[in-house]
């Protein structure tokens, strides 16, 4: 089965940020640029087998994506299958995208824009090392707008060192007030090996309990779902029709195929990951590496594991039938005396042959797969 659904790893950024774990390089150059898009070129040609000829989804993630050039996507973007319904991600730092660069990007074929807005607090802006303030993201967020988008995503980082409970509220009613179609709302990870990591070993950062994390989440899902930006995964938030097809294929556990320099990538059970460096990855692209192709299917244990932790994220919840009928087995048999305990207290929930956690539940949600799952 070929995949409908590309994602494309761009690496470069202006800044790398201290609390970021995806492969990136602060690297600004064009001609840079250029050339990689040169291998994402020929990396497509080839995939060719494996990508479907109609797409439902492509995203551009990063990295800031929104550094290449309008001209550059439009020429990624045609090598595609692309329908009036494929659905076109690009992410964007507000720092990097003008008016006649938003104009450029839709031009190019981009019909979803995410922005990496991450809070609207001068300050938890420069904790974060973003490169850009609170007044760029209103600016791109208007632009964007006047550029034609009708599809606008923002993402927020809850539990910022330092953030109040009034912060939390003030983000979630800025986002509110701008009326976006999307929003990601995560709480912040100090990652293994990034510089927050080490401020955090050091003592030189401190940060918030889970606790209060989990409240500043809550505070936040319950203004924005109270304006009709509803959650349909644990992050992620949206209006009626406006989720991310992207980000849903994923959790309803779809092919995806990745492509970029340590882009990964999920076919037909078969999981592989691009080199970790754009010149390994250069390498492999002149080769035609094909991971689809080299690496071994997962195991069944692995992949049934994947599919009801991806599955449970989703406030509707994983579909038993779907289970049943990708592994040929019975789910409730295989994993009843381990779902029993939370089915006792209510944490999760089976109805119309789905199960699910409990809305108010979802703070424990990694205590509930582990134990499920393991």
């Amino acid at each position: 089965m070929k995949t409908r659904h590309v994602y494309i790893h761009f690496p470069f950024c202006i800044a790398k940020c201290p609390y970021c774990d995806f492969f990136s390089i602060p690297v600004s150059d064009s001609c840079v640029h250029q050339k990689y898009k040169d291998y994402l070129l020929r990396e497509i040609s080839n995939y060719g087998s494996v990508i479907s000829d109609e797409i439902d989804s492509l995203y551009f993630g990063g990295g800031t994506p929104s550094l290449l050039e309008p001209d550059a996507l439009s020429e990624i973007i045609s090598r595609f299958g692309i329908s009036c319904d494929t659905e076109i991600t690009l992410e964007v730092n507000p720092a990097t995208a003008d008016l006649d660069r938003l104009f450029g990007f839709r031009e190019a074929g981009v019909n979803r824009i995410s922005i990496g807005s991450q809070s609207f607090i001068n300050r938890d802006l420069k904790t974060l090392g973003r490169s850009h303030s609170a007044e760029d993201i209103y600016e791109c967020y208007e632009n964007s707008r006047k550029a034609g988008f009708k599809n606008i995503s923002l993402d927020l980082i809850i539990g910022v060192p330092g953030q109040s409970a009034a912060a939390a509220v003030f983000n979630a009613n800025e986002i509110v007030e701008m009326n976006p179609e999307h929003v990601s709302a995560y709480i912040l990870t100090f990652y293994d090996k990034t510089p927050f990591a080490k401020e955090l070993y050091n003592g030189t950062l401190v940060k918030l309990d889970d606790d209060t994390e989990m409240e500043f989440f809550d505070l936040t899902s319950e203004i924005l779902e109270k304006k009709g930006i509803t959650k349909y995964e644990i992050s992620n938030f949206s209006k009626k029709g406006f989720e991310s097809k992207h980000n849903s294929n994923t959790w309803n556990y779809g092919n995806y195929l990745g492509l970029g320099a340590s882009a990964h990538s999920f076919v037909n059970g078969i999981r592989w990951k691009n080199p970790g460096s754009v010149e390994n990855w250069f390498y492999s692209v002149v080769n035609k590496s094909a991971g689809y192709k080299e690496n071994p299917k997962e195991d069944d244990r692995t992949l049934k594991s994947e599919f009801v932790m991806l599955g449970l994220r989703k406030t509707e919840g994983m579909s038993i039938d779907l289970f049943n009928k990708y592994f040929d087995s019975d789910f409730l048999s295989e994993y009843g005396s381990r779902i029993e305990p939370y089915l006792i207290n209510k944490a999760v929930i089976i109805s119309d042959n789905c199960i699910k956690l409990d809305p108010g539940k979802f703070g424990i949600f990694n205590t509930v797969v582990s134990d499920i799952i393991f």
